[in-house]
């Protein structure tokens, strides 16, 4: 059986290469279960993987069930075998393989579908004015609100935000460590940056519990607001506002799509949003299908002389 440390040893190698805590987690627990599979199969020694060995694995994970006795999502199996695809290459690259086996493993297809419940800009106005701001805890979540859109920030990065990201000139931020620990400057907008000034001169001093705490948002116990918080916090004002179920990640999406609608070209929102690859974009954006409409109306051969 394989009682080396490969974990640790994969989990040592992402730290290197800048990952973030929660990736490294991630990419753990699906190695662990890829080197539970091995151990299962009789597996000695790591240089003997083999090919076969990936496409039982990828059949394995086609034919495993949740607790709740459904298939893994397509999504699900994707990101197992990414992580394995990613180990895989690690042990290539260290010369524990000397071939790479899991170059050009077929993957499963995971559909590009639509984001429900995308919110118009008149309803994510209405969601940005529902917190009651004459409330120190008001004026904190509306300034949170303002900031999510102006920025498209992800929720971690809203959560880590530092006072001294806050001091960029010309009205930017600067995303420290975001996703793929990369750092981005973001321009915060006049909105923003009006609730974010208040929010800081007149509501977190009433929060602040610790002198030398740097988080920008506060709980009402004056720690940093978590992952959690700040998910519920956008979905009761949503509730509030008697909108759909809202979340950070959809106010992220709705900046993006709302500044694509107003002629915002890709690669502008793809700095925007911190990805790396232009096809990242490209699912996080959608053309309303009332646009589409005026669009061939206006441009299609069999539209335009009729």
């Amino acid at each position: 059986m394989i009682s080396e440390p490969w974990r640790q040893r994969f989990a040592d190698y992402l730290l290197t290469r800048g990952f973030a805590a929660r990736s490294i987690e991630a990419y753990g627990r699906s190695v662990q279960g890829f080197l539970d599979f091995l151990n299962q199969r009789g597996l000695v020694q790591m240089a003997n993987l083999t090919r076969t060995l990936l496409e039982e694995y990828r059949l394995h994970l086609f034919s495993q069930k949740t607790r709740q006795g459904s298939p893994l999502s397509l999504k699900t199996q994707a990101l197992q075998l990414t992580a394995v695809r990613r180990f895989v290459r690690f042990l290539y690259r260290h010369d524990y393989l000397l071939v790479d086996v899991a170059q050009d493993l077929e993957m499963p297809r995971v559909p590009r579908t639509l984001p429900r419940n995308l919110l118009s800009e008149r309803q994510t106005i209405g969601l940005l004015e529902a917190p009651d701001v004459s409330t120190v805890l008001g004026l904190r979540d509306r300034a949170i609100l303002e900031l999510l859109y102006a920025t498209g920030l992800r929720n971690q990065e809203c959560a880590a935000l530092l006072l001294e990201h806050l001091e960029e000139p010309n009205q930017c931020l600067r995303v420290v460590k975001g996703k793929g620990g990369k750092d981005r400057v973001v321009p915060l907008g006049d909105e923003a940056e009006l609730w974010i000034q208040e929010y800081l001169q007149k509501a977190r001093p009433k929060l602040l519990r610790r002198a030398g705490e740097r988080h920008v948002f506060l709980s009402s116990r004056g720690k940093p607001i978590g992952r959690g918080a700040m998910t519920a916090l956008v979905s009761r004002w949503a509730k509030k506002a008697g909108l759909p179920h809202a979340t950070p990640h959809l106010l992220r999406h709705c900046v993006a799509t709302h500044m694509l609608k107003r002629g915002a070209n890709l690669r502008h929102l793809q700095a925007f949003l911190g990805h790396t690859c232009i096809s990242t974009t490209e699912r996080y954006t959608q053309v309303e299908v009332s646009d589409l409409s005026k669009v061939v109306r206006r441009c299609h051969p069999r539209e335009r002389f009729s």
